[in-house]
Order: structure tokens, then C-alpha cells, then sequence
């Protein structure tokens, strides 16, 4: 959370429950969109985003559209990576 705190974000909501996902983090970004980040754990140094499987993808992004639509504003959409050494990488608008 650290990253988005930096960016001066506002984390909404933790665990956030959407008819099509769980979203693990939400944030409000300096510009009124939303930010919906994606955590996953690694025990590898390969934690690319060519990880998560099309299901995956498929349900996050029918979740950032539902929050785009009752919002009414854009939703980013990263991915968080976390190693054995609780090392966090973002991957920002995939």
C-alpha cells in the first residue's frame, strides 16, 4: 500500500466484494479515478503478469467495468506481486 500511499491514493476499500470479483485493493487516485489492484504471491523471481490466467483476467476486468459504471469515473487496473521476501512490484495499467 505503500506505492499508492506515495502517489497520495486513497484506499476505499480492502477485500471489496463485486458481483463478478473480489477486488483485493481499491484506491482513489489525485485525479477521481479508481484504482483496482490485483494481489498475488510469489515464491519466484518470475511473478509477471503472464501468470494470471485468462479466468482471472475475465472476471477482474467484468469487475472494474461494474465499478466504472457505479462510480461513473475510469478504473485503473494494476497488479501487485509480492516474493517470499515481501517484496512488492506493481504493474500499472496492463
Amino acid at each position: 500500500m505503500f506505492h499508492y500511499k506515495k502517489k497520495n491514493c486513497e484506499l476505499l476499500r480492502q477485500r471489496l466484494k463485486t458481483p463478478y470479483a473480489e477486488v483485493d485493493l481499491l484506491f482513489r487516485a489525485p485525479s477521481g479515478n479508481l484504482i483496482l489492484v490485483e494481489v498475488k504471491t510469489s515464491n519466484s523471481a518470475d511473478f509477471l503478469p503472464a501468470r494470471v490466467n485468462q479466468r482471472q483476467w475475465s472476471r477482474l476486468a467484468r469487475a472494474a467495468q461494474f465499478l466504472a459504471a457505479r462510480f461513473d469515473c475510469l478504473v485503473e487496473f494494476h497488479w501487485a506481486f509480492v516474493d517470499s521476501n515481501f517484496t512488492v512490484t506493481v504493474f500499472e495499467e496492463l
